[in-house]
């Protein structure tokens, strides 16, 4: 009864381990909305996460492996990159955890109650709350940084982050399938490999957090920009319409004079500088800001330009994702156009 009942809350134990890995992969992949899909998922990720690593033993670390990709294709739906990223930044570390855990603990289980025991089985299936803890504080404090790695780097970003990741893989399978008789001089190693891939996680997280960090300078000054420029165009409007009563005077004499044609020439100007350059493209005021700013450069570079922009229901993008798109596709626009010879007309 006891073992039936120690087995039992190991199992739990596995799959609150599983979940905690699944939510922390969360952070760097979307998952399936089918809430069977991510059952599914925790069931396998507990299993893989929890699995018995033993020295010189090559067939549990091999297979894990593929088995982690194949579940990364079946509970997620990112690309093909960031699952594979996913795999060289966690994989050393779940194989780490657990040959620790096995060596620690299952030694010292072995040493106190002997193989086969009932104390033996009881501690060794509570002794699977140490890999769900780790996964528990990993989760927990890291999943805000987690999420900022997705959202923020490149493609190369995770290509050099993979490249650093391979030493770990390399060090654990050299590790397994070369493992010394005293299997415990490879646990400094195995920490090693775990602190490495936790670092480069860090690493990339504080690399995502200075381009966020740019991109929200570079949109402040394009706010600072736009707010300049308004500010100009109202001082422009208050001092026209201080002189407007001179305007309209000049206009009428020139209507009075019969000349027409120059009256409505004149007022035709006049509406030109009365448009104030504060256009209203749509309802987001920092994208507003920085359409604005493209709109009067391209018109201060004499080039005809037309916006149309809905993004109301856009709600996948932050403000900065969406100014950091518009700028710097408006900006290869404008200098594109720079680049094309004085005669040439579309028209």
């Amino acid at each position: 009864m006891i073992e039936i009942t120690a087995e039992t809350i190991g199992r739990l134990i596995m799959l609150a381990e599983g979940y905690f890995l699944y939510r922390i992969l969360g952070c760097l992949m979307k998952s399936r909305e089918s809430i069977i899909i991510q059952g599914i998922g925790i069931i396998i990720y507990g299993g893989m996460a929890s699995i018995n690593i033993y020295p010189n033993d090559p067939v549990n670390i091999t297979y894990v492996l593929p088995m982690f990709f194949l579940a990364n294709c079946f509970v997620f739906r990112s690309g093909w990159l960031i699952r594979f990223s996913s795999i060289m930044l966690f994989y050393p570390i779940i194989i780490a955890v657990n040959f620790i855990q096995g060596e620690l603990f299952g030694n010292i289980i072995l040493l106190f109650f002997g193989e086969g025991t009932v104390g033996n089985n009881v501690f060794y299936n509570l002794s699977f709350i140490f890999p769900t803890a780790f996964w528990l504080f990993y989760w927990r404090r890291l999943r805000e940084r987690l999420r900022g790695i997705c959202e923020l780097l490149d493609q190369t970003s995770w290509i050099l982050l993979d490249i650093i990741c391979l030493a770990s893989m390399a060090a654990i399978y050299s590790g397994i399938y070369f493992t010394p008789r005293e299997s415990y001089k490879i646990i400094p190693c195995m920490i090693a490999c775990a602190v490495t891939n936790m670092g480069s996680i860090r690493l990339a997280s504080d690399l995502a957090d200075r381009v966020r960090g740019e991109m929200e300078r570079k949109n402040l000054r394009m706010r600072q920009d736009y707010y300049e420029e308004l500010e100009n165009s109202q001082l422009q409007l208050r001092k026209f319409r201080h002189d407007m009563k001179n305007h309209f005077a000049a206009a009428e004499g020139l209507l009075s004079e019969g000349k027409t044609e120059q009256a409505r020439e004149y007022l035709e100007q006049l509406s030109g500088h009365m448009e104030t350059r504060n256009r209203r493209f749509c309802k987001n005021e920092i994208v507003n800001a920085v359409l604005n700013v493209k709109y009067n450069a391209a018109l201060c570079n004499d080039i005809d330009c037309f916006f149309h922009i809905s993004i109301d229901g856009m709600t996948g993008l932050d403000n900065i994702s969406l100014c950091t798109v518009f700028a710097n596709t408006l900006d290869n626009a404008l200098e594109a156009c720079k680049k094309l010879p004085e005669e040439f007309n579309p028209f």
